[in-house]
């Protein structure tokens, strides 16, 4: 199956927020900021959709430190565009090399 979608370096921070959403996780702004240090990963999320990722969202509700409920965006791959994707053997080398990666780091 040809994916017609630019893998990422799994050394940038598309690289790591990519590996992340393949593993199936769902990712906040927030978060990322204190996970990979990044401060721009919504243009990141927004690079890998143009590169022809299938990213989708949803709002869901949170609460602040200063106790306001907001609603802010949550980055996620469908289950089936998961199973799709890892059909490709350079997005299961890619993976490989992130999983090595970024068990190094923790």
């Amino acid at each position: 199956m040809k994916l017609g979608i630019l893998i990422p370096s799994v050394t940038t921070h598309k690289g790591a927020i990519l590996a992340k959403l393949l593993h199936g996780e769902k990712l906040r702004n927030k978060r990322l900021f204190y996970d990979i240090d990044s401060c721009a990963s919504g243009a990141r999320i927004s690079e890998l959709r143009s590169d022809g990722w299938k990213i989708d969202d949803k709002f869901v509700h949170a609460v602040t430190k200063e106790k306001k409920e907001v609603q802010v965006k949550e980055y996620f791959i469908s289950r089936s565009n998961i199973i799709e994707y890892l059909k490709n053997q350079n997005l299961q080398d890619f993976l490989e090399l992130a999983e090595r990666k970024y068990k190094k780091a923790s």
